[in-house]
């Protein structure tokens, strides 16, 4: 037996769409996709997670795994929502949505990295799910609309710019730096004086990543910022700004405020650091073919 599903495994990793659909049809596929399916509805939970496995595997299972999305145990749970990544159908993305409030944290990261596999596919899901009312809850599936990176999901996240726990404001801010574009520049700016550390911080960072360098000015309001995660993020972002942030960081060395004067240093150290590195030698050949040279 253990052959056979080697064996079976191996030649589905192979083969692509069409190869996969004619190796549906060999009896020991089958014969193993039936088994695995039984397996599925065992009372014992590791038979259960054996066949939820090979049906992974298989590329089966459209019928029979769907409900071992609520199993009782989270083993199982998290290799149904891992089996989900190359199965999305609108009830399958609805149960992984649910899942991100798991008491199990492997479920929950199960989901989470199906979600983001998924891409496009679940975002109806996720936009549909941005009325939580659980903040916590609100504030993960934000979390995860931001490693989609997808347009469609700023306009759903910034009806929540506004709320009242920080938690989410920070998540609106980061789908807003993942979807790309100037849509939520603005919204971005506003959180740089926001009254939590974390939001201002991730806000700065999403401006950096955006290479918004018309929000120089204000970056550099931030070096001198009584958070060090948020000081941090703003010298950061203005360094990858380029020429203009790191003419900021210049002038700030210059500041009389000793916290953005120390934060610029050590952004402009580090940028220096990076930049002096000798490139090593790409082989030994190369290495060699120097001293001849010499």
């Amino acid at each position: 037996m253990n052959k056979a599903i080697e064996a079976v495994a191996d030649a589905t990793r192979s083969v692509d769409d069409v190869g996969r659909a004619r190796l549906a049809q060999l009896p020991a596929y089958v014969g193993l996709a039936e088994r695995s399916a039984r397996w599925c509805t065992s009372a014992r939970w590791s038979r259960r997670l054996k066949g939820v496995r090979l049906l992974a595997i298989l590329g089966a299972g459209h019928n029979t795994v769907p409900p071992l999305l609520d199993d009782p145990r989270s083993e199982v749970r998290s290799a149904a929502a891992a089996w989900a990544s190359n199965h999305p159908s609108e009830q399958v993305v609805t149960k992984l949505i649910l899942m991100l409030s798991d008491e199990s944290l492997a479920c929950r990261l199960a989901a989470q990295n199906t979600l983001i596999r998924l891409g496009r596919y679940a975002v109806p899901a996720i936009i549909s799910h941005l009325t939580e009312a659980v903040p916590a809850a609100l504030a993960t599936v934000l979390l995860v609309a931001s490693r989609v990176h997808d347009s469609a999901l700023t306009g759903p996240a910034l009806r929540h710019r506004n709320h009242s726990d920080p938690a989410v404001r920070s998540a609106v801010a980061q789908v807003i730096a993942s979807a790309g574009g100037t849509a939520g520049v603005q919204e971005l700016e506003k959180y740089l004086t926001d009254p939590a550390d974390k939001v201002r911080a991730t806000a700065a960072a999403g401006l950096g990543a955006l290479g918004h360098w018309p929000s120089s000015p204000l970056l550099a309001d931030r070096l001198g910022d009584r958070s060090w995660e948020a000081r941090r993020a703003a010298a950061l972002a203005l360094d990858q700004l380029g020429s203009p942030g790191q003419l900021y960081l210049q002038r700030a060395l210059l500041s009389t405020d000793r916290f953005a004067q120390d934060m610029a240093q050590q952004v402009l150290n580090r940028a220096r650091s990076v930049q002096s590195k000798p490139a090593l030698p790409t082989s030994r050949s190369s290495t060699i073919t120097g001293r001849i040279t010499e």
